[in-house]
């Protein structure tokens, strides 16, 4: 996939995007600039934001760096904005205190005082990509009614501060963010925030748990997930760099990326071939088949087809009889897919069988030759299902298996010889 270089994208990200809010600047030293941290983080972005375009729906669109971290701006008019947390290490980040918790509350604080967010119509969600527990995150999560978080912002007041209101000992990294948050004076903002806190960790690395999602929400076949995975993200990427570069949001709409989803599928759905995943056939399992007497081997009886014709015949009728049933369970292919094939086939057969007998109005064969002509021009022409590429035998095995229900022949009189009342048996050679 394609990654942006977060170094050329910070002045950009600025203009463009949220605005960040933090202490007075200190001296910044190279060695302490963390560079692949921050293309982790941003890389993080692109693939959240394709998380989240899995639970989209109609005109929702998802921002990277304008509200958020990550935003869904949904249809109904609410808001998502969700910091991301990355772990790393063994640190946790929604420790009672930890700064990258408190900074984050801060900024929601400060978009909400700057009406840069509805606190009455946005979820504030902080996505922690590890296991991780804090008690006062905690308490935030469970509070779900205003008087809930008021009580709630209390008691993580207690934290950071005496029954006397004396601050007990804050660390510098994190100072401004509490003396903020709990200003008497931001109380109801900061409680309301609280009420419309949500917490969400997980179990396991962020790209699995992504990844997972993708090829369940978008019901991808096994052999599709992998391409159309790492297809996406990079056209993710792609999409919010030509955005930054043209001094736009960083935005892509549900739609937008559903249609790319859509058409990329289809491409490469159009290359796929449908690969044989059953066993062949024993010696036991042919000669058996050849012991029943089945239908369609006397199809072939009639029209002097010998014994090794019969015999691959019979293979490639139980090959193709249960690779068409492993297909049909790993949803390869449906029932429609199936009913248009057979009907593609006898139409196919018809046209052959009709050309065929004007033909043969020079040829003068004799309808055993005329038979079994028609069964090799239908064998030796291969047919796709849909944008399929089908195995040789396959073609050939739903032949016999039309024949084997007398829905097709080969004989010019297979309908006299075969069909139910007729009189006429078969002695097979």
């Amino acid at each position: 996939m394609l990654l942006i270089a977060l170094l050329s994208l910070n002045q950009k990200l600025k203009s463009v995007g949220k605005t960040k809010r933090d202490t007075p600047k200190e001296e910044v030293k190279l060695a302490n600039t963390h560079v692949p941290d921050k293309v982790y983080a941003y890389s993080l972005q692109v693939r959240h934001a394709l998380y989240e375009l899995q639970s989209c729906s109609s005109n929702d669109i998802v921002s990277v760096e304008v509200l958020e971290d990550v935003a869904v701006e949904k249809s109904d008019g609410t808001v998502d904005a969700i910091q991301l947390k990355s772990v790393l290490s063994n640190n946790n980040p929604i420790s009672n205190r930890a700064k990258d918790l408190w900074k984050t509350l801060y900024n929601w604080l400060l978009s909400v005082t700057n009406h840069e967010l509805d606190v009455h119509n946005t979820k504030f969600i902080l996505f922690v990509t590890a296991d991780r527990k804090g008690s006062i995150a905690s308490s935030f999560q469970d509070a779900d009614t205003l008087e809930k978080a008021q009580a709630a912002w209390e008691s993580a007041k207690q934290e950071f501060y005496k029954d006397t209101g004396e601050e007990k000992e804050l660390s510098d990294e994190y100072a401004l963010y509490i003396r903020s948050f709990f200003k008497p004076g931001n109380k109801l903002f900061a409680s309301q925030i609280i009420q419309k806190f949500c917490l969400k960790t997980i179990q396991t690395n962020h790209t699995a748990l992504l990844y997972e999602t993708f090829c369940e929400r978008a019901m991808l076949e096994e052999d599709l997930g992998d391409i159309l995975f790492t297809y996406m993200l990079g056209w993710i990427d792609k999409r919010l760099s030509e955005l930054v570069e043209n001094k736009q949001p960083m935005c892509i709409s549900y739609q937008e990326y559903r249609t790319e989803l859509i058409a990329i599928r289809r491409e490469y759905n159009q290359k796929q071939s449908l690969k044989e995943l059953a066993p062949r056939p024993t010696a036991q399992e042919v000669q058996e088949e050849m012991n029943a007497l089945r239908r369609y081997v006397e199809q072939l009886d009639v029209v002097e087809c010998d014994y090794t014709e019969k015999i691959e015949a019979i293979n490639d009728y139980l090959r193709a009889s249960t690779n068409r049933t492993i297909w049909a369970k790993r949803g390869d292919i449906s029932d429609g897919n199936l009913t248009s094939y057979q009907e593609t086939l006898v139409r196919k057969w018809d046209t052959k069988r009709k050309i065929l007998s004007l033909q043969n109005k020079h040829l003068n064969l004799s309808p055993e030759e005329l038979g079994k002509l028609l069964y090799l021009e239908c064998k030796n022409d291969p047919v796709n299902i849909d944008h399929l590429y089908v195995p040789d035998f396959f073609t050939a095995g739903c032949y016999h298996a039309l024949s084997d229900d007398v829905e097709i022949g080969w004989h010019p009189n297979y309908k006299d010889i075969f069909m139910p009342g007729s009189g006429l048996s078969v002695q097979l050679k």
